[in-house]
């Protein structure tokens, strides 16, 4: 039990490190992403795609485990306490962990950046 215990983990800490990867991505994006997206790990960069995870699912990760992430651009809200030139961008990224021996973990994250639209 130990050992399953061990492996869950190990997919749960991959599945962490592919949501953390992606906003760390989305935060160096200039202008906003407007478009569904998968983890291209050849390039490193994501690549837009539809909203269908068989799609765009693409693996990295190390030995023991992997992981995939896939972002969808869930639509603009207003920022309360900004001008009406700012919006917020809303994602919703799902990272899912694959671990030793089947284990599989997924975390799904709400984000968003702000833009100033007119400038």
């Amino acid at each position: 039990m130990a050992g399953n215990e061990k492996f869950q983990d190990l997919a749960f800490y991959a599945a962490e490190s592919g949501w953390q990867r992606s906003l760390n991505w989305l935060d160096r994006q200039y202008p906003a992403v407007t478009q569904n997206l998968g983890w291209d790990g050849a390039s490193e960069t994501f690549a837009e795609a539809n909203y269908n995870s068989s799609d765009y699912m693409v693996l990295a990760g190390d030995n023991d485990t992997e992981y995939s992430v896939t972002i969808e651009f869930v639509g603009t809200s207003a920022v309360p306490g900004y001008g009406t030139n700012f919006r917020r961008f809303n994602y919703r990224v799902d990272s899912t962990g694959f671990g030793p021996s089947n284990a599989r973990s997924q975390v799904r994250v709400v984000a968003g950046k702000i833009f100033d639209t007119e400038g």
